[in-house]
């Protein structure tokens, strides 16, 4: 086996061994000899070619020196030397002997070999089992960041933020987080307080300048445009040409009504076409109601989107379709699920040979045309997916297992329905029903946000917020301070990963090594992107191509057929197709394209079927291989 796959076998089996065992804590005691100690002296220097020859050649004396392994090992790492180090950890350490700056040198190396959610995997691991290891916490808090892992981020920026002579890193980390976590409050105080302890930024991964515009970011997010100033003209003092500076500048410019000196910020921001075609504005929200005052026509077409239906709260609970009798789960007939209207609120009652459990429906997802899940917490306060959703098809209509929720229910665990995570006070399938989740976080925020007031996914979930955008309507500004998500005007690849960003399921990863898996038919945001029609459109093939998000999805064949035409030209008129793409179908150029190209497969948990977005030649579309 190769050094990278070595590492990779590695990596896995330290993670098993992990979940058994602890991080070693203590030392093997040195044994006094002279190059070990001198070996010791020059990987804490960080000279580490010295310490590893100086390793080796105690090693060439005694083969089994432990402490010379471990340092040659770390050395090794250090040099991006993987499969040395690999074949020492794996074949002559073992894990059981393994320490927290092992665990995250293991980590880089796989990060070198894009192995990234395995190093996540693997620094987790050892962080939740051994001692605080700053460099592993901080390279931890960064990964987390990027793999969109922020409860281990921000768990590890803390942690972090506690070490001696860390606490400006774990600050400025727990400020990513939390901006990303899109708490403005939070980011700004975190934020603020790694800058007061480290103003020139030393010793973290990103430049100074990085952090004062994030904070400048949360300020006017908070519609906080002074504090947003200070920190960029504190940017700008450094480096007057900070175009990013100079454009968020304006924002605070704004922001307070200095409408001339913003249009001179944005001027010395200078012209980018792609400049915030998707980027959030760095602004108040305003709520969709506040949109509707305007782009009436663009309100009342999207209304009528499931977008726009697929959350529902308070009163619209009653609204939904209810059960008249109670139902029998399908995996056990000795539990029983009654659902009924209690005043303003639903009750699910589940009852069992022993007990009877009553869970509070907080708020459902879905649509009644198609399936709706209810979501409710229980009397210990765990929030669960109700055992049984609703479903409605051609042929009718009815109550099954929830999707997701396998097998016979365990009388101790879900009978009542799977939990479901919670990031930061915000049950996650919230992320995806609602403009901001985080107005429905628990404990609820003191004073909800006009966003909160939004039937489902309002206007600013893709525009962002909205309130540097009606200061320069009524300013007449020449940046009209809106995210603006249009076809041919906003970058494919953009707008694909702003679509995935709900419209996929599982990792990148995993739906990356098996495309065609049925099981990720739910992943079009991303499986379209591996097909040959986008890695062939010249970057210009996206969601929009296909599909308004302002109106409902068009059902028709014909109309996506004649999409699939206007790239692919038709046989025989001798129209001239764009570099790289392809010529028609020879066996049908003229019709019928989505049955052999995009069919419809089913997905059993959910009563219906789904399209797949993976173009390509199928040969036969089965069933998902799980719900």
């Amino acid at each position: 086996m190769g050094g990278t796959g070595r590492l990779w076998a590695w990596a896995i089996a330290a993670l098993m061994a992990l979940a058994g065992t602890g991080v070693v804590v203590g030392r093997w005691a040195w044994r006094g000899r002279d190059l070990v100690a001198e070996a010791r002296g020059a990987y804490a220097r960080g000279d580490w070619d010295r310490a590893a020859a100086l390793a080796r050649r105690q090693l060439r004396r005694h083969g089994d020196d432990p402490e010379a392994l471990r340092i040659y090992a770390r050395a090794s790492a250090r040099l991006g030397r993987d499969e040395a180090a690999s074949s020492i950890y794996k074949d002559r350490l073992g894990a059981e002997r393994m320490e927290p700056e092992d665990y995250f040198l293991v980590g880089l190396g796989l990060v070198r070999l894009g192995r990234n959610e395995t190093a996540l995997k693997l620094w987790e691991k050892a962080a939740r089992a051994g001692p605080d290891y700053p460099d592993l916490l901080g390279s931890l808090a960064q990964q987390a960041i990027a793999l969109g892992h922020l409860e281990e981020a921000d768990a590890a920026a803390r942690r972090l933020a506690r070490q001696p002579g860390w606490e400006a890193r774990g600050w400025l980390l727990l400020g990513e987080v939390q901006h990303a976590l899109d708490h403005p409050e939070g980011a700004a105080e975190a934020l603020a307080q790694g800058l007061r302890l480290d103003p020139d930024a030393r010793g973290v991964p990103l430049a100074a300048s990085y952090y004062r515009r994030l904070l400048a970011r949360s300020w006017l997010r908070l519609g906080r445009a002074a504090k947003a100033q200070e920190q960029l003209n504190t940017v700008l003092a450094g480096a007057p040409g900070d175009r990013e500076a100079h454009r968020l500048l304006s924002r605070a410019f704004l922001q307070q009504g200095r409408i001339e000196d913003a249009a001179a910020a944005l001027q010395r921001a200078g012209s980018d076409p792609a400049q915030n075609l998707l980027t959030p504005e760095p602004g108040p929200y305003v709520g969709a109601a506040r949109c509707a005052a305007c782009h009436r026509d663009i309100s009342r077409t999207y209304s009528h989107t499931r977008h726009a239906r697929t959350f529902h709260r308070g009163p619209a609970l009653l609204e939904l379709p209810m059960p008249e009798h109670p139902l029998t789960d399908p995996d056990d007939p000795r539990v029983t699920l009654t659902f009924r209207r209690d005043g303003p609120r639903i009750r699910v009652e589940t009852r069992t040979k022993d007990q009877v459990l009553d869970t509070v429906v907080a708020y459902a997802f879905g649509t009644r045309d198609r399936y709706v899940t209810m979501i409710g917490r229980d009397d210990e306060q765990t929030d669960r997916a109700v055992r049984l959703s609703y479903y409605r098809t051609a042929s009718g209509s009815g109550w099954d297992r929830t999707s997701g929720d396998v097998g016979a229910p365990d009388p101790n665990e879900n009978v009542r329905g799977r939990p479901i995570e919670v990031r930061d006070g915000v049950v996650r399938c919230l992320h995806c029903h609602v403009t901001r989740p985080r107005e429905f976080r628990d404990p609820p925020p003191e004073v909800a946000g006009p966003e909160a007031a939004d039937p489902a996914i309002g206007c600013e979930r893709c525009h962002g917020p909205g309130g540097n955008h009606l200061k320069a309507i009524a300013a007449d500004f020449p940046d009209r301070a809106i995210a603006v998500v249009r076809a041919g005007t906003a970058p494919a690849e953009a707008v694909n990963a702003q679509c995935a960003e709900c419209h996929t399921v599982d990792f990148h990863s995993l739906i990356a090594a098996a495309p065609e898996d049925p099981l990720y038919v739910r992943s079009p945001g991303m499986t379209l992107t591996f097909s040959k029609c986008f890695t062939g459109s010249g970057g210009s093939l996206s969601c929009l191509t296909c599909h308004d998000p302002h109106r409902e999805a068009e059902k028709t064949a014909s109309f996506y057929e004649a999409k699939c035409l206007d790239c692919h030209a038709r046989q025989g008129t001798g129209a001239t197709l764009p570099a790289g793409r392809q010529t028609a179908c020879k066996i049908n150029p003229t019709q019928d394209c989505l049955n052999c190209h995009m069919p419809k497969v089913p997905v059993a948990g959910l009563h219906t079927t789904l399209t797949d977005h993976y173009i390509r030649v199928h040969r036969r579309a089965g069933p998902t291989s799980r719900p």
